[in-house]
């Protein structure tokens, strides 16, 4: 099993809580206050069920999900995740009500906040804290970093460099009072990156130890975007999936035993992409990995 080579966030919680913690895509009807990214289309990774809580019925919508998931997967635990957008960015009263009635949904047990590094100040990190209920004490961060070089940054037009992550990262030092805990999102295969230089971005954002998972995927193009007209007047080369298994599986024997997955793949609807076309879905590609790790002993942290 992948499980048995790779602490994953599916792991994480089954260890803490005694049984499988399914995410339930929640939204607070405020998007990204920059929406500038040229690889950005929110509706390409958004889940199909996302309850707005800024809207009437979100509720209902939510009950559909839950109910999907207790039936299916037997599901008693959930994690709020607020993924779309710039889950810190918005009215403060309004976002602090939104993550307190989460935090308040039956069985719900951890609460997950998709966010960028420019807005994860004190002030932001203090109403997730007077917010989110006290009987939760799983409170991630997913902060979208994608890389630590700044050429990339410049290049994904994401309008923060390297340093704002770092500097995020110092103020839940500061001010998370050990209550919140951080995994950078980062994306493998950015144009001109060597897999030295994504090495290096997965090793420096996980040295704090208020850094305890990591989220990665490859670089996809979807229509619509900045990134498909680039792509389209001077294509650049893509990861193949043989390519992008073998370095996550670099990644995955350098990282700490003690560092989560929460994300090794990303699928996306076949109308939204663009390339590359790997013709697998998630499971499997997981499949693939995991014989790739199998095949060639390795597990995470094999090579520390």
């Amino acid at each position: 099993m992948l499980d048995d080579k790779i602490f994953t966030f599916n792991s994480y919680m089954k260890q803490k809580f005694g049984a499988r913690v399914a995410r339930i895509a929640l939204h607070t009807g405020f998007n990204c206050p920059w929406n500038r990214c040229v690889f950005c289309r929110r509706d390409s990774f958004s889940p199909d069920i996302t309850a707005d809580m800024s809207r009437q019925g979100w509720r209902e919508t939510l009950a559909k999900s839950m109910d999907f998931l207790k039936k299916r997967y037997k599901n008693e635990f959930f994690a709020a995740y607020f993924q779309s957008g710039t889950a810190t960015f918005g009215d403060e009263a309004a976002l602090g009500g939104f993550f307190r009635q989460a935090g308040e949904i039956p069985g719900v047990v951890a609460e997950i906040f998709s966010t960028r590094p420019d807005y994860l100040t004190q002030k932001e990190i203090g109403m997730i804290l007077r917010s989110v209920p006290e009987s939760i004490d799983e409170i991630w961060i997913e902060l979208g970093l994608q890389s630590t070089n700044d050429k990339s940054l410049k290049l994904m037009n994401r309008g923060h460099d390297a340093a704002s992550y770092f500097r995020a990262v110092e103020n839940v030092e500061k001010y998370g009072r050990s209550k919140i805990k951080i995994a950078p999102h980062i994306i493998l295969g950015i144009p001109g990156e060597t897999i030295d230089d994504m090495l290096k971005t997965v090793r420096e954002s996980t040295q704090s130890e208020v850094v305890r998972g990591i989220k990665i995927h490859h670089l996809q193009i979807h229509r619509g975007t900045e990134l498909e007209k680039i792509y389209a007047e001077a294509p650049f080369k893509l990861l193949s999936v043989d390519e992008y298994i073998e370095i996550i599986s670099k990644i995955i024997s350098l990282t700490p035993q003690e560092i989560v997955f929460f994300r090794l793949f990303t699928t996306t609807p076949a109308e939204y992409l663009v390339a590359p076309v790997w013709q697998l879905n998630t499971q499997e590609a997981l499949a693939k990995l995991e014989n790739y790790l199998e095949k060639n002993n390795i597990h995470q942290s094999s090579a520390l």
